[in-house]
């Protein structure tokens, strides 16, 4: 199996909703995204090859943050009759969402380069 349908397969399961055909077609793009960066980001000499499942699943996740990152423009509910529906605020899909990205980072944790962590020269 491809490894992008095998990240596309781990979203689906952490997304736990049948999606539509137009829906999965944008969690797919959102897996190949996340198999951009998180391969971008892998430490010199590991592959993903070397790291196959975590990798599968830490972008699997990481994909499913972009996508819940990317639905926050839903209309908040609706009432038909005596049938209230509310949808999660806009916040709490952003926090959903983060939480993902945090949980598919720590899944590779030490196979990532580090991230925004400088060294500067300071003369006295």
């Amino acid at each position: 199996m491809e490894i992008y349908a095998e990240i596309l397969e781990k979203a689906k399961l952490l997304m736990r909703k049948e999606l539509s055909e137009s829906e999965e077609g944008v969690l797919y793009e959102m897996c190949l995204s996340a198999y951009s960066e998180l391969l971008g980001r892998l430490k010199d000499g590991i592959s993903t090859e070397d790291i196959h499942e975590q990798f599968v699943r830490a972008a699997g996740a990481l994909a499913l943050s972009m996508y819940v990152g990317l639905d926050v423009s839903q209309l908040d509910g609706y009432t038909a009759g005596g049938l209230s529906v509310r949808r999660r605020s806009a916040r709490t899909s952003r926090d959903a969402a983060l939480s993902l990205r945090r949980q598919a980072e720590l899944m590779l944790t030490g196979y990532l380069k580090e991230r925004n962590f400088n060294f500067l020269a300071v003369r006295g």
